[in-house]
């Protein structure tokens, strides 16, 4: 491995460490603090990818490496966090939904590892992992507000939601405007920072935004066609 590896691999390993850490701060009942870890974990997620591209350090084991934070950070770690923080009260329904979403984000990521549709270029298919975290972790910042069978309801459809072909803006060229991600995580830190009603409204609000959005962009170029979603790019 290369010297220039070095860094974006050290922040991958970081994202790993954090969902750890969140997984003990949700054992010992501290919730906000393991939501906020999953939430720097999702920021390293982000640099290390970025961080590759810049320095021409990407590589294959890179992206194994990076599938495997993800599955504990945005698949372990979220199920743990929500289901001692609200789906405990439910017995054996809550940890089956916890269980759930733990396999779709594995098989969401195992299908995106080996993704070859050409639209994929231009949106996720289906909501990407750490998306669907986010929307654990801003369930347990508002749970006192929310009754454990709604928190059981949305974890489902957060897990289904990641095996579905719901089309997901990616923000890359020819997607949704980049500006647009950058407001939604000013939102989902607002939220962090300040858990409330107003504040999880406002941020799930920008979210049916950004979706509505892409699927208008995604329209009006012609990704939307049979001929363009069914298409398949040979295999490299």
């Amino acid at each position: 491995m290369r010297a220039k590896h070095l860094v974006p691999n050290a922040i991958t390993l970081a994202n790993i460490a954090l969902g750890f850490m969140s997984v003990v701060a949700a054992a010992q009942g501290r919730f906000s603090r393991a939501c906020a870890l999953v939430f720097f974990a999702a920021m390293c997620d982000m640099a290390d990818g970025k961080l590759a591209r810049l320095l021409e350090a990407t590589s294959r084991f890179g992206t194994e490496l990076d599938s495997l934070s993800d599955a504990v950070s945005f698949g372990l770690a979220p199920a743990f966090l929500v289901y001692f923080a609200a789906l405990e009260r439910l017995g054996g329904l809550g940890q089956a939904v916890a269980i759930l979403y733990v396999l779709c984000g594995a098989l969401r990521l195992a299908r995106f590892n080996v993704e070859t549709r050409a639209i994929s270029k231009v949106t996720f298919l289906g909501c990407p992992i750490p998306a669907a975290a986010g929307y654990l972790v801003s369930m347990v910042l508002v749970r006192e507000s929310l009754a454990p069978w709604i928190v059981a309801a949305v974890t489902s459809a957060a897990a289904l939601a990641m095996v579905s072909t719901l089309k997901v803006p990616k923000f890359s060229r020819g997607g949704a405007p980049g500006f647009m991600l950058y407001v939604g995580l000013a939102l989902f830190a607002a939220l962090l920072a300040r858990p409330s009603a107003w504040t999880w409204h406002l941020w799930n609000g920008w979210n049916a935004v950004m979706l509505v959005v892409n699927y208008v962009l995604l329209s009006r170029r012609g990704h939307l066609k049979p001929s363009q979603a069914g298409d398949v790019r040979p295999a490299a």
